[in-house]
């Protein structure tokens, strides 16, 4: 008795399988008509056994494709295991964590020029902002308008250089030279043609002030009238009289007699001084901010902090990464991922402001409740106009209840002008029979959208 071996050691496949005829004789061996259907479907099944084998994917790595095992560690530095969502989440926690402890909201931090757009950052140029958007801001810097400073050092501002020398690129001697419109567009978008009008097109004059000393502009008080802004003025000595005491003696001309009053010789006083008037001063060189000095820097401010949740973790987002960390796709039940509940659970967003709790859902439906707490409401019959902390995309339902320390609110109530309200505020009227609450809260309720 022997097995069949020989089609075994290098199968091929079969294309058809032999059907024994009522006419084949009964022949057994290695060769005979009895064992050929045998052999043609053991080359098949071991031809298929070798395929398998050679097509069976290897581990995966960062240059194949292959089996990857998933890993919830937060630690590893493995190439081979993929992250599940307890382990991308964790990882998360810890970036939100460290941003919290990094710059405070409201910090002013530098970037680059070419930068127009930063996240986590308003830019500091004087605008203002959404308090219920920036909340924290809106906090830190009581109100809702940035500080400006995009010009630490004002274009066309005069500066007293202590040093000869070149001057740093974004100041320029005033000494009556003539500079470029382009190169300097600040300075003439400033100036225009104050100082000259250079050669009429491409350039403009800077003011020539060597030796000269500075004198604040009348701007209308009447002390130094007449003068326009930048204008120049000569020395002149304030207009005086001099007094003297004639010497009662003997006058030379007149033979010895005492006269009222006599001079003899050239009638001026003796010369002192020099070529002008001054005071006690120092020699200092007049420059002109010419350019900004922040060195190619624009200033931004921190505008929110740590995060409870951002809200952006996506679901798919996660599968999709796992699927294409495998060599072949393929799928999961929710109950084979670990913590998926957890974080599609994370995709709703918890906000507190002031005395409003909000909560954002994935859906896109947007709750928020909270109180207004009204001292000697009078019956006050103008409408009262509370701004929801976080505008909704439509007027959303709200519920409206009443509440007091002494619980007298039998007779008080509380009505919504639906006319009025919108997305952004409700009005609302509070009311009472016999005014004798002077201390009531309105307890609110707003469900509506977010997207």
């Amino acid at each position: 008795m022997a097995n069949i071996t020989e089609e075994l050691d290098n199968p091929q496949w079969a294309e058809g399988i032999y059907q024994l005829e009522t006419t084949d004789p009964v022949l057994g061996g290695p060769n005979g008509i009895a064992n050929r259907q045998a052999k043609e479907l053991a080359a098949r099944t071991q031809y298929l056994k070798k395929k398998q084998e050679e097509d069976k994917p290897g581990a995966a790595s960062t240059t194949k494709a292959g089996i990857v095992q998933l890993s919830s560690a937060t630690d590893s530095n493995s190439e081979e295991l993929a992250a599940t969502p307890k382990a991308v989440k964790a990882a998360y926690d810890k970036a939100v964590e460290s941003a919290g402890k990094g710059l405070p909201v409201g910090a002013v931090i530098g970037f680059p020029r070419s930068i127009t757009s930063q996240e986590g950052y308003l830019k500091a140029d004087g605008s203002t902002f959404n308090q219920s958007t920036y909340p924290d801001l809106y906090r830190v810097l009581g109100g809702n308008r940035l500080p400006d400073m995009r010009d630490t050092t004002p274009v066309g501002e005069l500066v007293m250089w202590t040093m000869d020398g070149a001057l740093p690129d974004y100041l320029i001697d005033a000494n009556g030279q003539n500079i470029s419109r382009t190169a300097y567009p600040e300075l003439f978008a400033k100036w225009g043609t104050r100082y000259g009008a250079g050669n009429g097109s491409t350039t403009f004059g800077v003011p020539d002030w060597r030796g000269e000393f500075p004198r604040f502009w009348d701007n209308g008080r009447g002390v130094d009238v007449g003068r326009a802004l930048g204008s120049a003025q000569s020395d002149e000595f304030k207009s005086h009289t001099h007094g003297g005491v004639p010497q009662r003696a003997g006058d030379s001309d007149r033979g010895g007699a005492v006269s009222w009053f006599s001079i003899d010789g050239i009638g001026q006083t003796e010369a002192a001084g020099g070529s002008e008037t001054r005071p006690r001063n120092v020699a200092v060189r007049a420059c002109i901010v010419a350019k900004p000095s922040d060195k190619g820097i624009n200033y931004w401010i921190k505008a929110y902090g740590k995060v409870t949740n951002a809200g952006v973790l996506d679901a798919s987002t996660l599968a999709a990464g796992l699927q294409n960390k495998s060599d072949k796709g393929h799928t999961h039940r929710a109950a084979e991922i670990n913590d998926f509940a957890e974080a599609v659970a994370a995709l709703t967003v918890y906000q507190k402001i002031g005395t409003f709790d909000i909560c954002k859902l994935p859906d896109g439906t947007q709750i928020e409740s909270g109180t207004v707490r009204i001292q000697n409401h009078n019956n006050n019959p103008t409408a009262r106009v509370l701004t929801w902390p976080l505008a909704f995309i439509t007027a959303p339902v709200v519920v409206a209840t009443l509440s007091a320390p002494e619980g007298n609110v039998r007779d008080i109530w509380v009505t919504i002008d639906s006319r009025q309200s919108n997305q952004s505020a409700v009005y609302y009227w509070v009311h009472e029979q016999i005014y004798n609450t002077p201390d009531v809260t309105v307890n609110f309720v707003a469900i509506g959208r977010w997207k």
